[in-house]
């Protein structure tokens, strides 16, 4: 999304706003960057304001999208609200660019391109994992009935199916003690 600056880079205090909104691919983010369906476009609202030349851009992300539990699979809706805040800077004026700086976006020909901020503030806010609950009791492992809608009729092993490889390799062990 451009944003033409010519306005506030007449004198340094000088600032605007802008309100827009915008589909999550226009901003650079796929369904796969973040294993979700977006469900509403991402609504930005910013103030950019002229510090010196540098720009300050300050604002919130808000949009919402579907995704599916980590355990027990189930659709689920989330939404996202997050502020942000970067700097731009006129292109060329860095020099060569150090680690500092890395934070410092550049901006030419009058106008900020600021879908990369977008897409970082949006795709920072995800989860790695999203949980329909904290409680959530995931899928049976043999017959996959959802277990939190009731128990199945699976015969359920005894304690933490992940220690099972544990479990035989004591169980080989005990039996060459008893012989």
């Amino acid at each position: 999304m451009l944003i033409d600056v010519r306005d506030i880079l007449k004198a340094s205090g000088l600032a605007k706003a802008a309100e827009f909104a915008m589909d999550a691919e226009s901003c650079g983010i796929s369904t796969g960057d973040a294993d979700c369906r977006f469900t509403a476009p991402v609504s930005v609202n910013a103030e950019l304001t002229n510090v010196k030349g540098m720009i300050r851009v300050k604002g919130a992300v808000a949009t919402s999208y579907e995704t599916y539990c980590a355990r027990c699979l189930k659709t689920i809706a989330c939404e996202i609200s997050k502020p942000f805040e970067n700097e731009y800077v006129q292109y060329g004026s860095l020099g060569e660019v150090t680690a500092e700086d890395a934070e410092v976006f550049e901006y030419s020909d009058k106008e900020i391109d600021i879908s990369l901020a977008i897409r970082e503030a949006v795709l920072l806010e995800i989860p790695f994992r999203h949980l329909c609950s904290e409680g959530c009791l995931s899928l049976c492992p043999t017959c996959g009935k959802d277990l939190n809608e009731g128990e199945c009729s699976c015969a359920q092993p005894e304690g933490d199916i992940r220690f099972e490889a544990l479990r035989a390799l004591y169980k080989d062990e005990g039996d060459e003690n008893d012989g």
